[in-house]
């Protein structure tokens, strides 16, 4: 763990200890305390040399009586050369000191405790090197108010490690936005985002989409393997959000003490620990669509709108619409102005639940796009190996489609995305597509796929399998090969 060598006086113990116990916790760091009387901060701050940053606690007790060259050039150099390790500085009570200290990393005590508290950790979170985020929430251009409820979500997430529920029954009431923007305003106080979109998700989808995001693996009962992985996640100061959660999954204290989750949803009876500070949001106010009449925006917002709307790749919208590469960024940018669709994380946009009712339902043409585009990328999974994020969750709305419209496609659409699945280490999310398969097949009388289904269900059961094509098997066989 980094060491940050913190020098102060006797008369600071107190706020030492104040922002001792944030780093601790909040920036996984360890402090070596220095509040000796001996020499003053322009002095013990060589003592720190070999930790990853020292912090200076300003006070006239803790810097000489004058502001001198003689007192203060060693490390004046330190500073102006931009040597290892950094150098922050807390101005605690008014006192003398060089100015250049405030030229970077430097706090001040009476603008408020909270928010020294809060900068010194961002800053000492920062000392991690750390890689980029899981997730990089996007700005929204339109976003404006919720100042409460966004204070009250820095108080509970940020402040310490919490759980905070955001509920309100109606579509398109600003939840998601809200999480959104507090993510993208407090991301840096955390070492990572995990953004995991619910809505009408299995609990094995939702699991396992945390899983990838944490990069581990999930095996096991869902609510089990969830409460596991939330504590794994735990272990640093991380950001989970669980956006439009249903009841069906619990949502686990984090026994780490680290982890900070924000869920939103529609529903009053989602499990969530006894402590978790619950946030009841008004309805945004209303804004009109402009609903487009270029040619060009009109497809792609059409196409869109057959996408999962939590959080969908702009490219794969461009594919159904099959607009040329160069007229999509404009058209993107001008959905957006009309508040038809919002930017998400990086490549991907959310549609919100007013622009997807004013798209309608007559999308037959885009939905059977949508179905041949995933499969065109399901089926050439091995070559991409960024499929999973971007198009994992188009499986589901693919397949539904595919299984009233256009049986083969959705037959060959679940035996690539199985072997994908199984080959993730996503085997529950490929059984319930394999079940899926199997009731479908049944209703349709088509034995052969059914039997295909409960041949390759048998070994993921570990049951006997006795169908009508293939001799008895006591379920310990290699998988079936499904022809990919």
């Amino acid at each position: 763990m980094l060491e940050v060598f913190l020098c102060c006086s006797p008369a600071d113990q107190e706020v030492a200890a104040a922002i001792t116990a944030r780093l601790e916790h909040g920036a996984e760091v360890t402090v070596a305390l220095d509040d000796s009387e001996t020499e003053s901060a322009a002095v013990k701050w060589k003592w720190g040399r070999s930790c990853a940053a020292i912090l200076l606690l300003l006070s006239p007790e803790a810097v000489p009586p004058r502001v001198s060259r003689a007192d203060w050039g060693e490390l004046l150099d330190h500073i102006a050369s931009n040597a290892d390790p950094p150098i922050g500085s807390l101005l605690v009570r008014g006192c003398g000191y060089p100015r250049l200290l405030e030229r970077r990393h430097f706090f001040r005590w009476d603008g408020g405790p909270r928010e020294a508290l809060r900068a010194i950790e961002k800053w000492a979170l920062r000392l991690h090197r750390l890689p980029p985020p899981s997730f990089v929430p996007a700005q929204l251009p339109w976003f404006e108010g919720r100042e409460k409820e966004l204070d009250l979500l820095w108080e509970t997430l940020v402040d310490r490690a919490g759980t905070a529920v955001v509920v309100n029954p109606a579509a398109a009431s600003g939840k998601t936005s809200l999480a959104q923007e507090f993510s993208r305003r407090a991301g840096a106080h955390f070492r990572d985002l995990f953004w995991v979109p619910c809505g009408d998700r299995s609990p094995a989808s939702i699991v396992a989409d945390l899983a990838q995001q944490i990069g581990a693996e999930c095996q096991g009962e869902a609510g089990e393997t969830f409460a596991g992985l939330v504590d794994l996640a735990g272990r640093h100061r991380v950001l989970l959000v669980l956006d439009d959660l249903q009841p069906i999954l619990a949502v686990p204290a984090d026994s780490q003490g680290r982890a900070s989750v924000l869920v939103t949803t529609r529903s009053t009876q989602v499990e969530a620990p006894p402590a978790a500070q619950v946030i009841r949001i008004d309805k945004g106010p209303e804004f009109p669509l402009a609903v487009p009449d270029n040619p060009v925006d009109l497809r792609l917002w059409r196409a869109m709108a057959v996408c999962r709307p939590s959080g969908f790749p702009l490219e794969l919208a461009a594919r159904i619409a099959g607009i040329e590469p160069a007229d999509v960024p404009g058209a993107c940018a001008r959905l957006i102005q009309g508040r038809l669709v919002d930017p998400f994380d990086g490549g991907r946009l959310r549609l919100n639940a007013l622009s997807l009712a004013a798209a309608g339902d007559l999308l037959e043409m885009e939905r059977r796009r949508h179905a041949e585009v995933v499969y065109e990328a399901v089926s050439g999974w091995a070559k991409n190996p960024d499929f999973n994020k971007q198009y994992g969750a188009e499986l589901i709305p693919a397949f539904q489609w595919a299984t009233s419209a256009d049986w083969p496609l959705a037959c060959a659409l679940v035996r690539h995305a199985f072997a994908l699945l199984r080959h993730y280490g996503r085997l529950a999310e490929g059984t319930e597509l394999l079940v899926a398969l199997g009731n479908a097949a049944d209703l349709r009388s088509d034995r052969q796929v059914s039997d295909e289904c409960s041949w390759e269900l048998s070994w993921i059961r570990g049951v006997p399998y006795r169908g009508a094509y293939r001799g008895s098997a006591c379920g310990d066989q290699l998988s079936f090969d499904f022809g990919v």
